[in-house]
């Protein structure tokens, strides 16, 4: 993905060492060196660690963390020590003052832990969302974690663990991190500062990378066996523009009857007379450029109506979905546990169906009801799992079907997922089948965003008439033989 930055770099004049942390909010500012020096306006302390790798602030004393000493030190700003801790859990990479909660937060390769500042005893912790953590900070009501591998800046919130966002970093080798007021000043390990807007990222919503050009042949045909196939009728769902994809061209290889249904675009082939044994096909030529794109929600960042049209369309019920069954209703009540954020919900609902479900393609599509209960599902069964929550809650929901590169050049698998309306931003691509990979990082990028790999070809509320429950393409035989053979497939042409 491109990476887009709202904001100011500018050099220091950075002597000695190597700068390896930073702290900067209101008039306290401070650099950390990898010779443990400290540089305070005028003054330099020393901490005295081995290779010390984050400081932070607490009002009163500096706080410094060693991850080859697995030790924590408070400085006072004249140069004296206040105290040493020795964390016991793991090595630290990050260190952050909580405010609000009186408390320090430290990330290792693994775990973010809530520190006691009186012995250094980790009374909460949580999967940190990469191993390559170079810098914490605390503001806003949120963590902030700097990778420095991966070049990006994580919001997490720190009662449940979530990784809120993720915002991309300009900056070689990024190692120190100091959130205030909206605003992430990063030092890169040659001196430089990039000072990041974040509320620019939220009031432009969204963002997409550089697309891929595409040419994709959405094929159907019918292969007869021992009988004559009197006649068989395909149903293509017919793409259109959206926020990840470009619809250049579509040219149906046939001759097309187009019908719209609950506004989605059907064109259908008509074929009669396949003798036994003989292959008929129809197929859909599509050139479209495919982005990847990341949107920038936040709990306060979501709010506004939801219109009518919207609630009474997509609040309905479905028999994949089952909203009013007893088991559902108690389930989502037990799950929101009286929330009352918009925002909040979804993302319970989205990390309830990861941890309720694996992935299991058994065949079949089953009511929310009988996956949730049985624990595992397709993904168009977590999608339907996924819907029925939320419908259940007052949340409007649709569901996507799509044609996938695979990099193989051809697609008969598919993929589904739901689509979410969020006050403010309108549809927002979730998948809830990536709610259950292992890394929070994996699980944002499919709450928030969407790779290049997708064309989409069908949305709707629940089944259509043409489609039915099915998504991309679907079928009618008129035949007293059963021994055909249908063929669903997309196949996938770079454009250079």
């Amino acid at each position: 993905m491109r990476r887009i930055v709202y904001g100011l770099i500018f050099s220091l004049s950075l002597l000695a060492s190597r700068p390896i942390g930073l702290y900067w909010k209101g008039k306290t500012r401070a650099i950390l060196y990898l010779d443990s020096k400290v540089k305070t306006g005028s003054k330099n302390l020393n901490a005295n660690l081995v290779i010390p790798t984050d400081i932070t602030y607490d009002g009163r004393d500096f706080w410094v963390v060693s991850r080859m000493e697995n030790k924590i030190v408070a400085l006072r700003p004249d140069g004296s020590f206040e105290k040493v801790l020795v964390e016991g859990p793991s090595p630290l990479l990050g260190i952050a003052w909580d405010g609000e909660r009186k408390c320090l937060w430290g990330v290792s390769s693994r775990k973010i832990y809530r520190l006691s500042p009186n012995d250094g005893t980790s009374f909460a912790s949580f999967p940190s969302p990469s191993r390559t953590i170079s810098a914490l900070d605390y503001g806003d009501g949120y963590l902030w974690a700097l990778d420095s591998k991966e070049r990006l800046l994580y919001q997490i919130d720190p009662e449940t663990g979530w990784l809120i966002n993720y915002f991309p970093v300009e900056a070689n080798l990024p190692v120190g991190l100091s959130y205030e007021g909206g605003k992430a000043r990063i030092l890169d390990f040659s001196g430089k500062i990039t000072v990041l807007d974040i509320n620019r990222f939220f009031k432009k919503k969204f963002t997409k990378g550089e697309g891929k050009h595409w040419k994709i042949i959405l094929k159907q045909g019918i292969i007869a066996g021992g009988g004559p196939v009197e006649e068989a009728v395909f149903h293509f769902a017919i793409p259109k523009n959206r926020d990840f994809q470009k619809i250049i061209r579509i040219k149906p290889l046939f001759k097309a009857e187009y019908s719209t249904e609950d506004e989605q675009k059907i064109a259908t082939c008509r074929l009669s007379n396949i003798k036994p044994g003989e292959a008929k096909y129809c197929a859909i030529e599509i050139e479209a450029v495919l982005y990847p794109v990341h949107y920038f929600l936040s709990p306060s960042s979501v709010k506004g109506e939801i219109p009518e049209k919207v609630r009474e369309i997509y609040l309905r019920d479905g028999e994949k979905y089952d909203i009013n069954n007893p088991y559902i209703k108690t389930l989502v009540k037990k799950v929101l546990d009286g929330e009352t954020n918009y925002y909040r919900k979804v993302r319970k609902i989205f990390q309830f169906i990861g941890e309720r479900l694996h992935y299991e393609l058994a065949g079949g599509w089953n009511p929310a009801p009988v996956v949730l209960k049985r624990g595992s599902g397709s993904c168009s069964e977590y999608t339907f799992s996924f819907i029925s929550m939320l419908r259940a809650a007052g949340i409007p929901a649709r569901y996507v079907g799509s044609v996938v590169e695979r990099g193989t050049g051809y697609d008969w698998v598919f993929h589904r997922w739901a689509e979410v309306y969020f006050p403010g931003y309108g549809w927002v691509p979730v998948d809830a089948q990536g709610g259950d990979k292992p890394e929070p990082l994996d699980q944002a990028r499919n709450f928030v965003g969407l790779s290049d790999r997708f064309l989409v070809t069908t949305e709707a509320a629940g089944p259509l008439k043409s489609l039915g429950w099915t998504y991309n393409f679907s079928h009618e035989v008129k035949s007293k033989s059963t021994d055909y053979r249908i063929i669903e497939i997309a196949i996938w042409e770079k454009v250079q």
